[in-house]
């Protein structure tokens, strides 16, 4: 997909930027399919009307992230760009998904490698959440957690059940979305990036992957919480993430959670989360220059500056503001 400014069709309205993450509105079916950055696929409307079509792909690194919305009954075929690895999951449907003829009645979480993708017959009023990922990239992270999904076995469908991970992914779009320049600014950070895309793995792996081996005895939970506690701190110049020390102990995140709350009576998000909270207060304390609240946060991965604020204060019991300011006074 060509980022640059350029003319489009009266039929469509695209905002196209430099940044990860690009959003499209279109009446246009085939120009919504084309709109999809990479990837070769033909839409069919099936049922009567005006189509109206939106579109929002984040990428970051070796992950593709699109929402894809759209108010018409139709078929989908084609293929995504080489070597991906495609999940299809549907925040939401009304009714049922047919995939290679079979009908599908239930929230489905559908995998696929994206050169043989399979024909889906689509409901109206469908939000589908796409996420294309590089096998190579795919394999290590199930290799070093040692996982038993495995590539070979696609495509493959899942029952979403009463999962809340799509409502969760579902609430990270909204964010995305809600784009304004400042968000924008912050979506330019790695450290931003590479958090949205590894919460978006976890999320994943816990569909297709969930962790069942057997509970681990007390001292097993805190050699686990030891080593998990040893990479942290020894990596306090990165924002880690969950994923993070996932790969680096070679365990799911609910067994890690588990471990966590069992030894320490916290979950690691929080653990991680004040880490990066006390990292970021060191260096708004010993700041000698310009650096505003934003930049230092983001630095740090924190991209929900309203929701970091409250962390913050709620550590410190300060806002980063008045931190910043203390220091600057000095």
């Amino acid at each position: 997909m060509n980022n640059n400014n350029v003319l489009i069709p009266p039929a469509s309205v695209a905002v196209r930027s430099a940044l990860p993450i690009q959003r499209f509105l279109t009446s246009d079916i085939d120009e919504h399919a084309r709109n999809l950055g990479g990837w070769q696929v033909r839409y069919d409307q099936l049922t009567p009307g005006r189509f109206e079509g939106e579109l929002i792909e984040f990428r970051s690194d070796w992950m593709q992230l699109v929402r894809d919305r759209s108010n018409q009954a139709m078929t989908k075929s084609g293929m995504a760009w080489k070597g991906a690895i495609t999940f299809s999951i549907p925040l939401s449907a009304h009714g049922s998904v047919y995939c290679s003829g079979h009908p599908i009645h239930e929230l489905s979480l559908l995998v696929a490698h994206g050169e043989n993708l399979p024909e889906l017959r689509t409901p109206q009023q469908l939000d589908l959440l796409g996420v294309a990922i590089e096998e190579q990239a795919l394999e290590h992270l199930l290799e070093r957690q040692g996982s038993h999904f495995r590539i070979t076995d696609l495509p493959k469908c899942y029952r979403l059940g009463n999962s809340s991970v799509p409502a969760e992914l579902a609430a990270l779009f909204d964010e995305l979305s809600g784009c304004d320049q400042q968000r924008d600014a912050l979506l330019g950070y790695d450290s931003i990036r590479r958090g949205i895309r590894d919460a978006v793995m976890l999320h994943l792996l816990e569909l297709v992957a969930p962790d069942q081996a057997p509970p681990l005895n007390p001292t097993a939970r805190k050699r686990m919480v030891d080593r998990a506690r040893e990479y942290a701190l020894g990596h306090l110049d990165e924002p880690l993430s969950i994923l993070d020390l996932c790969n680096h102990i070679g365990a799911s995140r609910r067994k890690l959670q588990y471990c966590f709350q069992e030894t320490l009576g916290i979950n690691p998000v929080a653990y991680l989360r004040a880490l990066r909270l006390n990292a970021v207060r060191r260096e708004l304390r010993k700041s000698t220059q310009s650096h505003g609240v934003q930049e230092v946060a983001a630095r740090w991965g924190f991209w929900h500056l309203s929701r970091f604020s409250s962390d913050y204060r709620t550590m410190f019991g300060e806002s980063p503001s008045q931190t910043l300011r203390r220091t600057q006074l000095c």
